[in-house]
């Protein structure tokens, strides 16, 4: 089962690019290793009918345990397979318009009305027809899949088809969370506005556990969560909102709490009943082949859970492709340097790791350095620095700060829609330094969706104002006039040709632009 799920994992995550629009999807589809159809069956004009190993895939209907799931229904050369109605360049195919394509409906990146074909890469969802979204995601009917959309026809939001948005307790509150806490964070959420731009998840960090009953089962901390995990869920789901947790593989937290040491598949079971949708396992000591495990615990749970990973305990790092963690197969998003501090140093020495990682991140698996310390007692052009360079390294906007009563500044960095339109552009790219025109001045430019589209952050690393100027050949684009935009002013700044100046970037201060050449 294991070799199953973590095969599924290779494909949802080499989906970089048109992960939401396109050819119907990759799954391994409906029914099982021996259902009927077979690994040598007939399929409508394919090499089997919906699958390569069956009616629909390798495992059961539609997944890993249900019609949908991680191998999602319709199966990896799907009714119709490669090379015949629906097949890779038949109708429907990767260039076709018909029903079926490289990856039939319910697939890795299934759906029934992708872009490039009638139930192209993205339609249904990224996993399943009607699947719940992500890359732990529930189909029709399925337990689970990986990089999956919220289901339906065309389904539109797809779990980890960008970096997820939201906020954590830990940088705040550390080991105080609480029930009026997180839910007075949710309440802030709408209210600020957060919510409106994309900010869905709100996460509970260490802390909130207390022991395990006679059976094993993980208990929450009563005097801190009176009504419970499942009673939150709730109200945090009645405001639109998605809830997050906390563990670890180590027999305690980080802080000293009850662990998760060889109860994966007991705690991921809780997890879901009790309706959580995000999970951040933190190393703290426990061995690294327990997040191949949770990742395993999860897909069987069948509910869509967004898994984020910290492998790094102390100083260093454990970054693809040098981590033993397989981390583009097991998870949506990982750890790729110890806590982040509000200072200066702290996030640039994160934005330097993160620097030559960019080609690990894409739809569905992303690079984190970690949460936001906007807010948090940087100055503004600092804050607007890190929140800049978050969203062009297509990081998690995850929130560090007291969301309930932050600054009108502090709040309208989180909320500038455009900076946020660059972190979730779905094409999913992550920027590269393309120049450094001087002592810590750099240009950094991300790819956007569209024609000749690229997001740029001017970036003064140095301790008095620059200039820094970009050219249209350093973000490959062609030579000639491009509209410059201007992310944080929220203004057009007008037609340019070849290159773009700004003048006066401040010291350990941005500017994020959008160039378009005409």
């Amino acid at each position: 089962m294991v070799n199953v799920v973590l095969a599924a994992f290779t494909a949802a995550a080499a989906c970089t690019t048109g992960c939401s629009s396109g050819s119907a999807g990759q799954g391994d589809g409906s029914g099982g290793a021996t259902a009927s159809g077979g690994s040598t069956s007939q399929g409508s004009g394919g090499s089997s009918s919906g699958g390569v190993v069956g009616t629909g895939g390798r495992v059961a209907t539609g997944g890993v345990s249900g019609s949908g799931g991680l191998v999602g229904s319709g199966g990896q050369t799907s009714s119709g397979g490669s090379p015949g109605t629906g097949g890779k360049t038949a109708s429907g195919g990767q260039t076709g318009a018909g029903t079926g394509g490289v990856v039939q409906t319910g697939g890795i990146t299934g759906g029934t009305a992708g872009s490039s074909g009638s139930g192209g890469r993205g339609g249904a969802g990224v996993t399943a027809t009607g699947g719940a979204g992500g890359r732990v995601v529930t189909g029709t009917g399925g337990s689970a899949g990986m990089a999956g959309a919220t289901g339906g026809a065309g389904g539109t939001a797809a779990l980890a088809a960008t970096p997820p948005m939201g906020w954590n307790s830990w940088n705040t509150f550390n080991c105080s969370p609480s029930e009026s806490l997180i839910k007075g964070i949710a309440d802030a959420m709408v209210s600020s506005g957060m919510a409106a731009v994309g900010y869905q998840y709100v996460n509970i960090d260490d802390c909130w556990m207390s022991g395990r009953d006679s059976s094993g089962n993980l208990q929450w901390d009563t005097s801190k969560f009176p009504n419970g995990i499942p009673a939150l869920a709730t109200y945090i789901h009645g405001k639109g909102l998605k809830l997050g947790i906390y563990e670890t593989p180590y027999a305690t937290t980080c802080a000293g709490k009850t662990g998760g040491a060889d109860h994966q598949m007991q705690d991921a079971k809780s997890f879901a009943s009790w309706g959580v949708d995000y999970l951040k396992y933190d190393d703290c000591r426990g061995p690294l082949t327990a997040f191949a495990t949770m990742h395993d615990a999860l897909v069987a749970t069948g509910r869509p859970i967004f898994y984020s990973i910290n492998p790094v305990y102390g100083a260093g790092s454990c970054v693809p492709p040098n981590c033993s963690v397989d981390e583009l197969k097991v998870c949506n998003m990982w750890r790729i340097g110890f806590d982040i501090t509000n200072t200066w140093s702290s996030f640039t020495g994160l934005i330097d790791t993160d620097k030559p990682l960019a080609q690990y991140a894409g739809p569905g698996h992303w690079n984190d350095p970690d949460m936001l310390e906007v807010g948090r007692g940087m100055t503004a052009d600092e804050d607007r620095s890190h929140f800049g360079m978050w969203a062009i390294l297509a990081a998690p906007l995850i929130a560090g700060n007291d969301i309930r009563s932050m600054s009108a500044t502090t709040k309208a960095i989180l909320t500038n829609p455009d900076v946020v339109a660059v972190n979730q552009d779905p094409l999913g790219k992550q920027a590269t330094l393309v120049a450094s025109p001087g002592s810590n001045l750099q240009v950094w430019s991300k790819q956007l969706s569209g024609t000749n589209a690229r997001a740029v952050a001017l970036f003064n690393r140095s301790g008095a104002a620059a200039s820094i100027a970009v050219t249209w050949t350093q973000i490959g684009l062609p030579a000639g006039a491009a509209t410059v935009r201007d992310l944080y002013a929220q203004k057009d700044l007008g037609p340019s040709t070849d290159t773009y100046t700004a003048t006066n970037v401040p010291s350990h201060g941005i500017v994020m632009l959008k160039i378009v050449s005409q």
